[in-house]
């Protein structure tokens, strides 16, 4: 769900700069990058060190990618930013089918999680 918020934050900076809104664009792109943050830091690297160390690493480039993107207005920079979200999202579907987890939670479960929106 972090990474669809991820999506959608990223898509609406892209729609904001197609409207001439530079300003909308910079706050989505930021709220893009606090969520990729955010999934950074909820990494736990106890089970699985080099795993850990991996995902953190394709994070920490999303987050620069996204960061890059907004200064200067870069959109090809905002391409592969959503083109390696939309990877680990759908990877993150296969792992849940794989291990027979596929529910899908409702989002406003986030809602009650402090300083945390998926809709923002």
């Amino acid at each position: 769900m972090l990474i669809d918020g991820a999506i959608r934050s990223a898509e609406r900076a892209r729609a904001a700069w197609d409207e001439g809104k530079d300003a909308r664009a910079a706050a989505a792109l930021g709220r893009a990058q606090e969520i990729v943050g955010q999934m950074l830091a909820a990494i736990n690297s106890e089970p699985a060190p080099e795993l850990a160390r991996k995902v953190a690493g394709v994070y920490l480039y999303l987050f620069r990618s996204l960061l890059e993107a907004g200064s200067p207005r870069d959109e090809a920079k905002l391409d592969e930013a959503l083109r390696v979200l939309r990877a680990e999202r759908e990877t993150w579907r296969q792992l849940c089918e794989r291990l027979g987890n596929c529910s899908e939670p409702d989002s406003a479960s986030f809602d009650t999680v402090p300083g945390l929106s998926l809709e923002a």
